[in-house]
């Protein structure tokens, strides 16, 4: 079967597609969707796929740059598309798991989980506890499908990693966990490998839903221990990111852990890439895209990223690109950490809420998180730079990224690029 699944394609460095790199990048073309991005594009047969939160799965024709279809789920897109077969899978945040033709944008079946949510927790993030649970703001994204073996794979807010029939929708099993399952599961074989808000890393039988081990990550006082990046399978090895403020390297077969990089306090919702040596991943509070030598785990650059990266980052030849929330992409050398490029948004720039410091670029604490409702508010206002929360990919020499706010951006090298010294 041909697999078509961006971030197991993210995972493996579209090397085949990113081998073409080259620097700087100048923007070339933008498509205004004017609706909430999450969830990353994916590129099969010629056409750009994408879900939006106001419901509408787009199909963009990638030589003309123009809508070829889009389809409305009834509901906001959180999900990664993953096309295979000529099929596009996707998840929307009703509970509904969507499959529709690739070429013509019409439905073929729904399948019903149990519903979809978004984490919350009474007191989160050591806020005074009310009568109501309050919603996490960084639990951005639902689980991503992914296709193979002749099933579909993804997780649910309702705990359960779900195995259909890739063709007619028809379960072949469920697995439930400890908790919601908000992040995309990887197959290598016949080992099927996710994280969940339990705090837990599994692996199942890919063909029998049957549990082959459980690593469970460090426990917390409070409530916003969680798995909730995707893992990336290399090998013999799992990477993967946790709210524990770790990133671990646990062996496929046993689910041992290897070892494990401390992020000091900080979380990895980043999903990981790797090259023949190393493995990068981006990190939240300690404003990070981290190289580690994927064989020992220890460092081989930390790159300031001034703010939080959420987005899976992207490996090119020779390069390793970034996206951050404050809409910013750019481009290190991966072997030195090195700054080849970078570019922002004009509306990060402007900042005109002003929750960017000045002197430092960074996050301006007190204007994110001042006021009762500061931090809800904050993150829309966070948005609105051009935030990159989804991951960019790399198409027939084009870097392609998508803002949180509703663009999609085109870069190509090409005259008027600028490259950061």
């Amino acid at each position: 079967m041909r697999l078509f699944n961006s971030l197991l394609a993210l995972a493996l460095c579209l090397a085949a597609a990113c081998a073409d790199a080259a620097l700087p990048l100048n923007l070339e073309h933008t498509i205004e969707l004017r609706a909430q991005i999450s969830a990353s594009p994916v590129v099969a047969q010629g056409r750009l796929y994408i879900g939006a939160e106001n419901g509408n799965l787009y199909a963009f024709d990638l030589a003309s740059r123009k809508l070829a279809w889009l389809y409305h789920a009834g509901a906001g897109i959180g999900s990664t598309p993953a096309v295979a077969e000529g099929i596009v899978y996707v998840l929307a945040r009703d509970g509904l798991l969507h499959a529709v033709d690739a070429q013509s944008g019409v439905q073929l079946w729904e399948f019903a989980t149990q519903g979809e949510a978004r984490f919350d927790s009474y007191g989160l993030h050591g806020r005074a506890r009310k009568s109501a649970a309050t919603g996490d703001p960084w639990d951005f994204w639902l689980s991503s499908p992914v296709v193979a073996g002749g099933r579909v794979y993804f997780g649910s807010s309702d705990g359960r990693l779900y195995a259909l029939n890739a063709m007619t929708g028809e379960m072949q099993w469920s697995f439930k966990s400890g908790g919601m399952i908000h992040a995309a599961p990887a197959v290598s074989g016949k080992a099927l490998v996710f994280g969940s808000w339990d705090g837990a890393v599994y692996a199942l039988d890919a063909v029998n839903g049957k549990q082959l081990w459980r690593y469970q990550t460090e426990q917390k006082t409070g409530n916003t221990t969680g798995v909730q990046a995707p893992p990336l399978i290399d090998g013999d090895t799992v990477y993967i990111g946790s709210r524990d403020a770790y990133f671990y390297a646990l062996d496929l077969a046993s689910g041992k852990m290897k070892w494990r990089y401390n992020g000091n306090g900080s979380w990895v919702l980043s999903g990981a890439v790797s090259d023949a040596g190393s493995v990068y991943f981006g990190t939240s509070d300690s404003n990070l895209l981290v190289a580690l030598d994927k064989r020992t785990g220890k460092p081989l650059f930390e790159h300031d990223t001034k703010v939080w990266t959420y987005a899976t980052p992207l490996l090119s030849e020779g390069a390793v690109f970034g996206a951050t929330m404050r809409g910013e992409l750019f481009a290190l050398d991966a072997a030195t950490g090195k700054l080849q490029w970078s570019w922002r948004t004009a509306e990060s720039a402007a900042d005109e809420f002003g929750l960017l410091a000045p002197d430092t670029g960074k996050f301006n604490g007190q204007r994110l998180y001042e006021g009762r409702h500061s931090v809800l508010a904050s993150i829309e206002h966070v948005k609105r730079l051009g935030a990159f929360i989804a991951a960019p990919i790399w198409h027939d020499g084009q870097l392609l990224a998508a803002t949180a706010d509703g663009r999609l951006l085109f870069f190509g090298a090409g005259a008027g690029a600028v490259r950061t010294p």
